[in-house]
């Protein structure tokens, strides 16, 4: 299907960046607006074939990429790099684009989509601002990093250790990530590749390792590193599910070999949280077998589509 967009800038809440954004719109009226949230060391055109579909089913699609990666990243230069800001720098980045999409459709439904580190600022977005939202959809959850020996006692430490000078010196949150990545292969195997938690399928990995806009032979900032964690910390814990109107939709999906999300578990956890804290509109999907990209897995790249146009479907309000 050939894709066409309307891809424009505006000036990133850190105020040096400029954040490069799309809109793809299908023919005809649109039925809603989903807002996609790309992952740490990606950007949006990894998710061409989900947009494909989104469009040609009636959606249109929104999507930036994020200050410090994809086109963002090679037009100022700066890689995993918040711009002095932190991790506010992408909350508010993503309030902006919502404030274009509804200058554009002020009447479409809205709905966002993050996967990964994208899952993260969209728990956080969705906590401010539930009012502008239809329903959230999670995948590759972000949950239970104590499975790869990372939990949040841990990590507060490392968060601690990069706020003092020595830290920023000598790259503590730096350190930190490296024993992360270190620890999300090890059920796969001692000849595992490094990006071998990222799909079972050789060719997505392929595809993820050669990609000219990911950065994921960039070292991030400390500051990067440090808020990355830190916005796991906030959204982490039961705080993000009592904040969170309890007849908000939500979506989760996980593979049951990521072990991003605890092998699965991280899904059920957070599930369990909103269910706990009142809210009846949960929907919970673990893949079999497959990794963290279940959106790029092939044998469930269609089924987490279809997925997601389910969910949507189900929850569009009533046509006048």
């Amino acid at each position: 299907m050939a894709l066409t967009a309307e891809e424009f800038t505006f000036p990133s809440f850190n105020k040096r960046d400029h954040v490069h954004a799309w809109i793809y719109r299908p023919h005809g009226q649109p039925r809603a607006v989903i807002q996609l949230l790309h992952g740490y060391a990606e950007h949006h055109g990894r998710y061409r074939r989900m947009i494909e579909t989104l469009v040609s089913d009636g959606y249109v699609v929104a999507a930036d990429d994020h200050v410090g990666h994809g086109v963002t990243a090679r037009e100022s230069g700066h890689w995993q790099d918040t711009g002095g800001t932190g991790y506010e720098t992408y909350i508010r980045d993503e309030r902006t684009l919502t404030e274009h999409v509804r200058q554009r459709f002020p009447d479409a439904p809205l709905f966002l989509f993050g996967h990964s580190w994208g899952s993260m600022i969209a728990r956080e977005y969705v906590s401010r601002h539930p009012g502008e939202l239809t329903g959230v959809i999670l995948s590759g959850v972000v949950e239970q990093l104590s499975s790869v020996g990372l939990d949040l006692e841990v990590v507060r430490y490392g968060a601690r250790a990069a706020l003092t000078p020595s830290g920023r010196e000598e790259g503590a949150m730096n350190e930190l990530m490296g024993v992360l990545a270190g620890r999300t292969n090890y059920r796969f195997g001692d000849d595992a590749p490094p990006t071998a938690w990222i799909a079972r399928s050789e060719a997505v990995r392929a595809d993820f390792d050669a990609d000219p806009l990911g950065s994921t032979r960039v070292h991030p900032t400390s500051e990067f590193a440090r808020d990355l964690l830190l916005l796991y910390i906030r959204v982490g814990t039961d705080w993000f599910a009592k904040r969170l109107p309890t007849t908000m939709p939500v979506l989760i999906m996980s593979g049951d070999q990521d072990p991003m999300g605890n092998y699965g578990e991280g899904a059920y956890h957070l599930a369990n949280q909103l269910w706990s804290a009142g809210n009846r509109s949960v929907r919970t999907r673990v893949y079999p077998g497959v990794r963290h990209e279940i959106h790029n897995e092939p044998e469930t790249r269609d089924l987490v589509i279809a997925e997601i146009v389910s969910f949507v479907e189900r929850h569009l309000p009533p046509s006048p």
